[in-house]
């Protein structure tokens, strides 16, 4: 009776032991689970963050365009004026335009 008592305690414990260690084993699945899944959204979060860099830089490089772009045309708007001053000294007669056109 003692024997079978005791042994009836060993299996006993034995199973717990065993759910112990299922449990152990289904907790370190889940949690081999959660690294991969955190790893891949690292991954995703870092190629988020490399498409931002290069929208910052394209933007970058765009507002360098724009400020040249400006300088151009302000340079342009400057020469066209020279120009018209230039274009002004000079003056025509309509008799000298109707030589010039026969």
């Amino acid at each position: 009776t003692e024997v079978s008592h005791g042994s009836r305690l060993v299996a006993d414990a034995a199973s717990r032991l065993q759910a112990m260690l299922e449990a152990a084993r289904s907790s370190s699945e889940l949690m081999d689970g959660i690294a991969r899944e955190s790893r891949s959204q690292a991954a995703a979060i870092e190629e988020v963050n490399t498409a931002v860099r290069q929208l910052d830089e394209m933007t970058q490089h765009n507002a360098a365009l724009v400020e040249q772009t400006n300088a151009a045309i302000e340079q342009t708007e400057a020469q066209a004026v020279d120009l018209d001053q230039i274009v002004s000294i000079f003056t025509t007669s309509d008799r000298m335009s109707t030589r010039r056109a026969a």
